[in-house]
């Protein structure tokens, strides 16, 4: 029949069955396991080798998996060294230290015929951190020894499905999920659509006053944010004011100095062409008349009197 491991039976276990095990630390139905040399990060998927001497912080809602500083060797050869014809198992559970500090630690078991150390998780509950020296005891091991027909038939690691046999440092989840999972084959609750601020305020202390306190601080960033709207939207509607009448001012600069521009040279071309037309009409008549010669004063006499007029008519326009 199966029985519960007393102290002086644990005793005797150390150095092959538990090894690395420190004899102060067995109690009357077990032997508290330690903190060993790594842990990993779920929120980041760290894994962080923690040195002698050193310290793990786990922060308020991280979950972490850890591993033993002991190592079990539960085979059928080691254990017939105690016990012939019977296997062991063991209860994994938290010690109240962890517990009264806040640290959330399931309760699991170890197989008969497990080899290797120990990996279990740790999620800090507390609202604050959660700091656990490297060789700290936190949690410990039950041991139950099996007899007879309690004995299993397969020891674990004698099957193709188990994964963790000879464990040593942190061993990852063997569970696979495919690549793709439709979402006609996911089932879920609605808890999906709640808004994250009920999740916060049902979540408890210090979640709680968290949400609260996120809820107050949205609605001071709601009415800033509107502020902030009106504002930017008045200056949106400042700026292409501005721009608009900067177009304008700058079409009707280029029209008028154009204009002008045109106009002025009108003034002085046509100026320059009567002065010309009149001084050639000047010197021809000075000279001996004939036919060539009164044509010519003609011709640039016209000339000039039209060149007069047009200049004359540009310059009243340019005023």
């Amino acid at each position: 029949m199966a029985r519960f491991l007393p102290d002086n039976d644990i005793q005797k276990l150390l150095g092959d069955v538990i090894r690395d095990g420190d004899a102060s630390l067995i109690n009357p139905n077990g032997i508290e396991l330690r903190l060993g040399a790594q842990a990993r990060f779920l929120s980041t998927g760290e894994i962080k080798d923690i040195p002698p001497d050193h310290f793990l912080k786990i922060p308020p809602g991280e979950s972490v998996i850890i591993v033993s500083l002991e190592s079990i060797d539960f085979s059928r050869e080691t254990v017939a060294k105690h016990y012939k014809g019977c296997g062991l198992m063991g209860w994994i559970t938290p010690t109240t230290t962890m517990m009264r500090e806040g640290a959330n630690l399931a309760s699991t078991k170890v197989d008969d015929g497990f080899v290797g150390r120990l990996n279990w998780g740790i999620r800090n509950g507390s609202y604050k951190e959660l700091i656990i020296q490297r060789g700290e005891p936190i949690f410990k091991l039950t041991l139950v020894a099996l007899e007879g027909n309690e004995v299993p038939s397969l020891s674990y690691g004698e099957r193709a499905g188990d994964k963790y046999q000879r464990s040593d440092g942190i061993r990852m989840s063997a569970r696979r999920l495919p690549a793709d999972i439709p979402n006609s084959r996911v089932v879920t609750s609605s808890s999906e659509k709640l808004d994250p601020k009920t999740h916060l305020r049902e979540a408890g202390y210090p979640f709680s006053h968290i949400g609260s306190e996120l809820i107050r601080l949205d609605g001071k960033f709601e009415l800033v944010s509107a502020d902030v709207r009106a504002l930017t939207e008045k200056m949106e509607a400042d700026t292409k004011s501005v721009l608009r009448k900067i177009d304008d001012l700058k079409t009707w600069f280029l029209e008028h100095v154009d204009t002008q521009f045109s106009r002025k040279f009108g003034v002085i071309a046509g100026t320059l062409v009567t002065a010309g037309s009149l001084m050639i009409a000047a010197y021809a008549a000075t000279q001996k008349l004939n036919f060539s010669s009164t044509v010519t004063v003609f011709v640039f006499g016209v000339i000039g009197v039209v060149a007069l007029v047009a200049t004359y008519v540009l310059a009243s326009r340019s005023h």
